[in-house]
């Protein structure tokens, strides 16, 4: 699962009582702060948490032990999360789940944000090919199916709500309603991507996104 918690805007209890009723073996959060930051290691018993005051904020909660890893971009980085098969006992290879939150197209000057995202993008494409694993890169990657970003971004792997015909809209400005955009995604290798969902969380313009997958 991951969401984007609004600068941890995102209300602790309905965060609380979402994850819950999703139970996900991993829980990928963006834009996290020390509310929410709260709630996660609550949860979770594994995993790293690195909240902050900003957009900067990223964490992964996990159900059993990971080996946590920095993912260095540019601008602002990301966590990679390996599931590995001796404390898995549903793997029989290890998985890497990497959290991503690229930056946002609109920031000024264009040229550079552009030219930013394509540098994460091609990090992330990169590391996913040199690992000896199945991957799942999930996140809120600031980029609907019609940017060329997403299009750089298919490169990685399938996206899983387009395989399994569930891809529903995530994002909008307004914290209710419908959804406009799509722009929260997870794309996955070497596993088969089941059903995707999504949940609102009260306070947080994303909703969450709930991925299954089989090995």
């Amino acid at each position: 699962m991951s969401i984007n918690l609004l600068v941890d805007r995102a209300d602790p209890d309905d965060l609380r009582r979402v994850v819950a009723a999703a139970d996900p073996d991993i829980l990928c959060v963006q834009e996290l702060g020390s509310k929410t930051a709260a709630v996660v290691a609550d949860m979770f018993g594994h995993g790293h948490l690195d909240p902050q005051k900003d957009f900067f904020g990223l964490g992964i909660g996990a159900r059993l032990p990971v080996e946590i890893e920095h993912l260095d971009l540019a601008d602002r980085g990301g966590w990679v999360a390996r599931l590995a098969p001796d404390v898995w006992p549903e793997l029989t290879e290890p998985i890497d789940v990497f959290n991503i939150h690229l930056i946002n197209p609109i920031n000024l000057p264009w040229r550079k944000s552009r030219a930013t995202r394509r540098s994460q993008i091609e990090r992330v494409t990169s590391l996913v090919g040199e690992r000896d694993a199945a991957s799942v890169v999930i996140g809120d990657m600031n980029a609907t199916p019609l940017w060329p970003e997403y299009k750089l971004l298919s490169n990685v792997g399938i996206d899983a709500a387009l395989a399994t015909g569930t891809d529903k809209r995530t994002w909008s400005h307004f914290l209710s309603g419908p959804r406009l955009l799509r722009i929260d995604h997870a794309f996955v290798a070497g596993v088969r991507p089941i059903a995707t969902a999504i949940e609102r969380v009260r306070g947080t313009d994303h909703r969450g996104l709930i991925v299954d997958v089989e090995i």
